[in-house]
């Protein structure tokens, strides 16, 4: 067994005893078990599983963070923290639906902006042919 605290800015969300946390870092999934070696590590946008002592799974979705495993305490510093029954489903399809649309949106502006920087070189070199031009 080893320590599980679970920090929020606005709150401790969990702190138990558990047997295995499996959580992803910004490098790739880890799990981790007691008397493991010290880590700190950048926590991904994802999914956290928890063992907990009576073999409960528990599970979180964690908004990125920190994780540090220490003195066999694993620590966790996260925007948010949520477990399943307080996700809003509905809240959260409608904010994907969004960002799906808006990441379309800003790839189709990066792409105007892309077109009216090539405008504005071609303009600029076709102009200056023209002073050239008038040098003679």
């Amino acid at each position: 067994m080893f320590r599980l605290k679970i920090i929020t800015p606005e709150k401790t969300v969990f702190d138990r005893d558990v047997k295995f946390v499996e959580f992803r870092t910004v490098d790739g999934a880890m799990g981790t078990l007691q008397n493991r070696i010290p880590l700190f590590a950048a926590l991904a946008i994802s999914e956290l599983e928890i063992e907990e002592a009576d073999g409960r799974r528990t599970f979180f979705a964690v908004h990125g963070g920190v994780g540090e495993f220490f003195n066999n305490t694993f620590t966790i510093l996260s925007d948010a923290a949520e477990r399943p029954e307080e996700i809003d489903v509905e809240r959260a399809r409608k904010s994907l639906e969004r960002a799906k649309i808006d990441i379309e949106s800003v790839e189709k502006i990066r792409r105007k902006e892309l077109e009216m920087k090539i405008q504005r070189a071609l303009v600029r070199l076709k102009i200056s042919e023209k002073r050239e031009r008038r040098s003679d």
